[in-house]
């Protein structure tokens, strides 16, 4: 015979059911102090700071011709402090060197220009960023079609990008 559960004893249904209920009170519960924080700032997801170098081939490689790289750097503050920036020279806002696939050296930045031997420094605000355009001539006898890699300084801050020559 089967025993019928009385009015004060709860089943198996009953007990599993108030146990849902309780997880499910208690995730939204965990959820929602996380989004306030988030929300209010407490909590900040992204990295403080982020540099980023993203490089786009201008033309088709051909052999002797000069082959031009145009390469655009970011660096954005995460931060609720303000961040500053200073360099030697003005030569020293934006370095570079590519290297190919193995780490080898293939070419760098040559100091042509002439640069005022001058500290030069900025600040960027909190939740700001700051960008910079430049054309990378690169050796077409050094560079071949292929994989490579730009190491690149920008306001004394390093970034490595990995790039194809095609």
């Amino acid at each position: 015979m089967s025993r019928t559960p009385s009015p004060r004893e709860p089943d198996a249904a009953d007990t599993a059911g108030r146990n849902m209920m309780r997880i499910g009170l208690v995730a939204m519960a965990a959820v929602g102090v996380v989004t306030f924080f988030i929300v209010t700032g407490r909590v900040e997801l992204d990295e403080p700071l982020v540099i980023t170098a993203t490089p786009v081939q201008v033309a088709p490689w051909r052999e002797g011709a000069p082959l031009k790289l145009d390469v655009e750097m970011k660096i954005v503050n995460n931060s609720k402090d303000g961040l500053p920036l200073n360099v030697a020279s003005q030569c020293e806002i934006f370095r570079w060197i590519v290297l190919d696939s193995e780490s080898e050296f293939v070419q760098s930045q040559t100091d042509r220009d002439a640069c005022v031997d001058l500290p030069v420094s900025g600040f960027l605000d909190p939740k700001h960023s700051l960008t910079g355009a430049y054309t990378l001539e690169l050796d077409s006898a050094r560079i071949q079609p292929g994989e490579y890699r730009l190491l690149a300084r920008y306001w004394g801050h390093e970034v490595r990008q990995s790039f194809t020559i095609e």
